[in-house]
């Protein structure tokens, strides 16, 4: 028998060991579809448990509130001045194996993540300090003013630093490790040991079905409770005689047109901003709108929603669908209609390649057909590529920017408002996002947001950054805002979330 299957056997005797009074009621398990196992084991990039989904093994230090604030969990509280933090952590709180989490392993924990993704949460390692049994100290390396922001991205949950982390990892959340087959399932069972307040699933597994029918026939055919990756096809095809429940959140993603501004032949032509701007205004978002995630989806002028940060509705002017403008400015830019409805300039066709999409084609499809042919009825030709795979997407045709335009479906996934812009928007991003962005003052404004001294101000920055994108450079187009998606079967309720890894699964409501 596996070391992860022994201590879950263990786990196992000690609910059975609990007093009569502690499972009252029958215990309710809960399966939940989702589209793929994206787990890693490897020291350097350990995802285990933590990547979606998200198994609520580990904890983060703090949480996002309903306005994407952090608020705390295993931090108390925390003050930040002149570069440093400190830090009061929750008391009473043990890891499932029952070690106290305190200053100690509280500083362990912390050390042993960012030794692994330093480039995240870029904590000084040589700056932690145990003040006493229940507060810390540390710095940024950068010293930037948004490190809990950051802190409530499930990546950087805390585990109990073990030799066997990859095979049974130990944290304070409130489920625990029961078994795990790669790319088939994982199953998880309440922690009776939790610190906090106890959730209501006294199990949970999640199914790992690549294929949207799949997982759609499993929630009909009532294999599973929950689907929690929801494409647009297969809201397209849900049916409507109240046999699937569909739960929203508030919009969150965007759906957003990003263009290659690096200038290099055959892919140089979106480096013009009157081709950018003109394919800006033939994209009529609200017949996407209403096509796409069964009409839930908001036509978009900006990248993130207004509510976010409290950026404001109008942190960016957007554009409107207007064809015959369109028309009108790439005719001054001296692309003229030929014979085959398709412009031309210098003998050189209007014709653009479009990579469809990131993280995958099916989460926007079938937009890129609907872009198609709005951009050819202002005489542009589009070139689609879909690809199914992220990595696809970034190695082949992103990194080394072989397109013209890149079709992209993401969202700021934790409450660092500077977050997505530094990494998906600047020529500095590790992320290699040099090929769609603007640079120039957009890179700017992004490095001073990050060692800004308040939120508040990193906020504005970010603000007039992303209306500088959208405005001035043009070089993304907002397409759509789009909620977080559930699907359940009736009489099953979802608390929702707009971050998808914080939907509370271990809450669902049977409702029999």
């Amino acid at each position: 028998m596996s070391k992860s299957k022994i201590l879950a056997s263990f786990a196992a005797l000690g609910l059975l060991a609990l007093p009569a009074t502690t499972h009252a009621v029958a215990e309710t398990h809960l399966t939940v579809a989702v589209k793929a196992d994206r787990y890693s084991v490897k020291p350097d990039k350990f995802t285990f448990t933590t990547r979606r989904p998200a198994a609520q093994i580990a904890e983060t230090a703090v949480k996002p509130d309903a306005n994407f604030n952090p608020s705390p969990l295993l931090f108390k509280s925390w003050d930040y001045n002149d570069g440093t933090y400190t830090v009061t952590l929750q008391d009473g709180v043990t890891f499932s194996d029952g070690t106290p989490f305190n200053a100690d392993s509280a500083i362990a924990s912390l050390k042993l993540y960012d030794q692994n993704k330093s480039d995240f949460l870029q904590l000084d390692q040589n700056s932690f300090k145990k003040l006493d049994d229940y507060q810390i100290s540390f710095r940024s390396e950068v010293e930037s003013a948004l490190v809990i922001e950051n802190m409530t991205h499930r990546g950087a949950s805390l585990f109990l630093p073990t030799d066997a982390m990859a095979e049974y990892p130990v944290g304070t959340g409130p489920y625990i490790l029961e078994s795990y087959e790669p790319k088939k399932q994982i199953t998880v069972t309440r922690n009776p040991n939790y610190w906090g307040e106890a959730p209501k699933i006294d199990k949970i597994t999640y199914l790992f079905i690549g294929d949207d029918n799949a997982r759609l026939l499993a929630l009909q055919n009532g294999e599973v409770d929950v689907i929690g990756e929801v494409t647009p096809q297969m809201m397209l095809s849900m049916p409507q005689d109240g046999s699937v429940v569909l739960n929203e959140s508030r919009p969150i993603r965007y759906a957003a047109l990003m263009f290659n501004m690096l200038g290099k032949a055959p892919f140089d032509i979106t480096t013009d901003i009157s081709v950018r701007q003109a394919l800006a205004m033939a994209i009529d978002r609200e017949t996407i709108a209403q096509v796409l995630y069964g009409g839930r989806g908001q036509a978009a002028k900006t990248i993130l929603p207004g509510w976010m940060f409290d950026l404001g509705d109008d942190h960016a002017n957007g554009f409107t669908f207007d064809p015959s403008k369109a028309g009108k400015m790439l005719d001054e830019a001296g692309w003229v209609v030929g014979d085959d409805g398709v412009r031309e300039k210098d003998g050189r066709k209007l014709k653009l390649r479009m990579v469809a999409a990131y993280p995958n084609v099916s989460t926007v499809k079938p937009m890129p057909e609907m872009l198609e042919q709005m951009f050819a009825a202002i005489g542009v030709d589009t070139e689609i590529v879909e690809v199914a795979d992220s990595g696809v997407y970034n190695d082949t045709y992103f990194g080394p920017g072989q397109a013209d335009m890149y079709l992209e479906f993401a969202s700021n996934n934790n409450t660092d408002p500077t977050y997505l812009l530094y990494n998906v928007f600047t020529t500095m991003s590790p992320w290699g996002y040099a090929v769609t962005s603007p640079g120039g003052n957009v890179d700017e404004l992004a490095t001073a947001s990050r060692v800004a001294p308040s939120r508040k101000e990193a906020i504005e920055l970010v603000r007039q950054a992303y209306k500088s994108i959208v405005d001035e450079h043009t070089s993304s187009i907002p397409i759509l805002l789009v909620p977080n998606f559930t699907l359940s079967r009736p009489g099953v309720s979802v608390p929702m979330s707009e971050y998808a890894d914080w939907i509370g699964y271990g809450n669902v409501s049977f409702n029999h």
